[in-house]
């Protein structure tokens, strides 16, 4: 022993060791965490020290002490093969669970599951009660493929539960993350058949049912749970998307609408109903059941920002804003709610108080919309000098996004019409990032409503160059060849390569109908064009309908067509060609 600790003085110091030996071997000290995600690496001298006794005391052997300290250092300089198996050692000699839990952390950075399931085992053993060590121990038996290990840890947890939804959720949450479902429905069945009267087992039962893409259990099992719980309002709305997955939105819809009934005060349903309503496009009758949502429960941030955003899109501003502002003083959804304030003072005309909002936006998902926001409404107000300081500045601030920036700028420019400077801006980050997919992308556009259409082909040539398959540029390239020259077998080529990366997309279906028209395939070309124009409606995709129909002699459906997209996007410029050529 005294040539191990020489040795080890060597590597580490006198008072290195010092610390290391009282630590782990004296309070055996140990970081928590999940078997997934440990960190063996940080030195145990370097883990805060435990105030509390060790749960048992033992006398130190030399060779538990050589176990511990040779784990723990091999395990610091990363040989996993060294640490693993004398930590596993200590763990099975050891009476205190932290040095356990230490060792189930190790052998899981190494992916020595099997070892780690067994110094969880020890981990139970040593502590049965502690309920972070048999979910550790579940999560490793999962891993490893011990179905009964599993079940066993499991019924474990739901017996000793004090809340029983609690426990099958936690059960499903860690089912759920098993890859063969079959053998998680399975652990589940034996848990349902020791909680046959527990309406949360059959719920849990039917989340993994749906997991398992069986969607007509699910729905018996959820059946079942009501039986024992009729106005359990969980049960109701997992009945009610089992019965969305089915495609059966009606029935989902009225078993709602007969829950509010039953249960008026129900926020918990109300808002379900309210979010299906809103799902099937019945915007006034959502917005009705959001707002008796908040009257029964005025802090209610969900039903709040629901009813806000509904409110802005039936362009009740004021109300809306009234909402938005509630959620702020509840300090929540802050970022969300201040671009969307940005918004409605926007659409209202208060520019001052609209880049005031946006400008409050510091993070999330609507960042870089409320930064294109205020660079537009720089440009609205004729401030280019004010807009491309912003842009400037963010740069300066944030170089680690400066292309978002770019782009950001750019679009603004775009959507303006100033084209040309827009063309300038993204040329000008091309000279920082020449190979850029996203500006390349945005300056092809640009050049392309520029008229340049070889300049844009060079550029989309240029993506495809790196990446052949980006679905993106392959159907604007066809487009663009299929609109714009007559070489229109090739502009098939790559829109049907588009298409079959994404046969669901309406603009790519577009192109695809629009490059069969130029083909002279009016019949093929009508067929993706009509199926398009049900997706989106979008008045490019109707310009290009109503040309087809005009080809084949339908002049009165073209007609109408043309008149239903200028209503909704009166200035499209693809739309007003087509009206100017035709002049119906």
């Amino acid at each position: 022993m005294i040539t191990l600790l020489t040795g080890l003085q060597r590597v580490i110091g006198y008072t290195g060791l010092m610390a290391l030996l009282s630590i782990v071997v004296v309070s055996c000290a140990a970081s928590g965490g999940n078997p997934g995600d440990p960190n063996p690496v940080a030195p145990a001298a370097e883990q805060p020290a435990d105030d509390t006794e060790p749960t048992a005391t033992q006398p130190l052997t030399n060779d538990l002490m050589f176990d511990i300290l040779l784990g723990e250092i091999a395990g610091q300089r990363g040989e996993m093969a060294v640490s693993v198996p004398h930590y596993l050692q200590a763990a099975l000699v050891a009476q205190d669970p932290r040095v356990a839990e230490r060792a189930v952390q190790i052998a899981s950075f190494a992916k020595q599951y099997d070892v780690a399931r067994r110094a969880a085992q020890r981990w139970v053993e040593l502590e049965p009660d502690n309920i972070e060590a048999r979910k550790v121990l579940t999560a490793l038996a999962l891993r490893t493929g011990d179905a009964d290990a599993v079940f066993a840890q499991l019924d474990y947890l739901l017996r000793v539960t004090d809340n029983p939804e609690e426990g099958y959720q936690l059960a499903t949450a860690i089912l759920a993350r098993e890859a063969d479902k079959q053998a998680a429905l399975e652990v589940m069945d034996r848990l349902v058949a020791h909680h046959r009267d527990n309406p949360y087992a059959w719920m849990a039962r039917a989340r993994i049912a749906i997991l398992a893409e069986r969607p007509d259990e699910a729905l018996a099992n959820v059946d079942r749970a009501l039986q024992l719980r009729p106005d359990l309002p969980d049960a109701v709305i997992l009945k009610a998307q089992i019965l969305v997955r089915l495609d059966h939105k009606a029935d989902a819809t009225r078993l709602l609408e007969q829950a509010v009934d039953h249960q008026p005060d129900n926020t918990q349903l109300r808002f379900a109903y309210a979010r299906m309503l809103l799902d099937a496009e019945q915007l006034d009758a959502a917005r009705e059941q959001f707002a008796m949502v908040v009257r029964i429960e005025p802090d209610n941030a969900d039903a709040l920002y629901s009813l806000g955003l509904l409110e802005l899109e039936t362009k009740q501003f004021k109300a809306g804003q009234k909402h938005l502002e509630k959620l702020l003083e509840l300090g929540k959804r802050e970022q969300n709610a201040y671009y969307y304030l940005g918004y409605a003072a926007g659409e209202q005309g208060d520019i001052d108080a609209a880049l005031d909002w946006y400008g409050k936006v510091e993070s999330g998902e609507y960042w870089s919309q409320a930064q294109l926001h205020i660079a537009e409404l720089l440009v609205r107000q004729g401030d280019l000098d004010a807009m491309h300081e912003h842009m400037r500045v963010l740069r300066q601030k944030n170089p680690e996004n400066i292309v978002d920036y770019y782009l950001i700028e750019g679009q603004a420019l775009s959507d303006a019409k100033r084209d040309d400077e827009a063309n300038a801006v993204y040329t000008a980050a091309l000279e920082i990032d020449p190979d850029n997919e996203d500006l390349l992308y945005a300056r092809a556009l640009v050049l392309d409503t520029l008229g340049q259409y070889s300049a844009a082909e060079r550029d989309m040539r240029k993506i495809l160059v790196t990446d052949p398959d980006n679905a993106r540029t392959l159907n604007a390239l066809g487009y663009t060849l299929a609109d714009r020259t007559d070489r229109y077998e090739e502009a098939l080529t790559y829109i049907t390569r588009a298409y079959e990366q994404k046969p669901d997309d309406p603009a790519v279906i577009d192109s695809m109908g629009w490059v069969q028209f130029r083909l002279g395939n009016l019949a093929e070309a009508r067929r993706y064009l009509d199926r398009a124009w049900e997706m989106t409606h979008d008045a490019e995709i109707g310009a290009h309908l109503g040309e087809v129909m005009w080809a084949q002699g339908e002049h009165d459906a073209a007609r109408r067509i043309w008149q239903e997209s200028k209503e909704t996007a009166p200035d499209n410029p693809v739309l007003l060609e087509v009206l100017h050529r035709f002049n119906p």
